[in-house]
């Protein structure tokens, strides 16, 4: 198969391509999919004809420019809008994210050693302040790029807090310090909250895995 496509001069068969430029990650990695399912090339002109689409839709990916294209930037700007409607949830978020943590490492500062507490607390303290600090970004930011990076990192931790919580309760809980266990209970309904109003929508999900690609202007 590769002696008979060493014989294909590409500038003969570029001719009969239908090249496709995908636009964003997601379409990219459809043309790779796509080209994989198709399975092995039946013969050394098919095989050199995927070669070139599959090579031209990744690197015309690759070069294309740092601007969104429009219906990116309308579809970033809605959901911009969609976070800032939501202002007064996200305020919130944030401040039960990075405070609660606190409160119950201090109540726990005084019944164990400082150190102790803190690594029975780590699990639940380390993804509640980087989504509590990036949602205080994101209801701060007034330019869309600023905003929708933020997001992602507050819904990327979402499922990390639930995590950390519950791992750290369970070892509060093992040491009998039940009441400050449950502290940190409202973490996880706030999560689930926050999933359900903020990052439960189309758009949103839409966009979400776009956030990397352009440069948002």
């Amino acid at each position: 198969m590769e002696r008979e496509c060493s014989k294909i001069d590409p500038r003969n068969v570029i001719r009969d391509l239908s090249l496709f430029k995908p636009v964003g990650k997601r379409e990219t990695l459809r043309v790779l999919v796509e080209s994989l399912e198709k399975g092995p090339a039946s013969s050394a002109l098919e095989a050199v004809k995927r070669t070139l689409s599959t090579s031209f839709s990744i690197i015309s990916s690759i070069l294309s420019p740092p601007i969104a294209p429009r219906e990116f930037r309308e579809l970033g700007g809605r959901c911009h809008e969609y976070f800032r409607e939501r202002g007064k949830l996200i305020l919130l978020l944030s401040l039960l994210l990075t405070i609660l943590p606190f409160i119950a490492l201090t109540l726990l500062s005084l019944e164990l050693k400082p150190l102790i507490a803190f690594a029975s607390l780590v699990p639940a303290i380390t993804p509640s302040m980087i989504a509590g600090v990036s949602a205080a970004i994101l209801y701060r930011s007034r330019d869309m790029n600023t905003a929708l990076y933020s997001a992602r990192r507050v819904h990327g931790m979402l499922p990390w807090i639930i995590v950390g919580v519950a791992i750290s309760g369970l070892i509060m809980f093992g040491m009998g310090y039940v009441a400050i266990a449950t502290l940190l209970a409202p973490e996880i309904i706030m999560t689930i909250i926050a999933y359900l109003r903020l990052f439960n929508g189309l758009e949103w999900k839409e966009i979400k895995d776009e956030v990397d690609w352009f440069t948002w202007k």
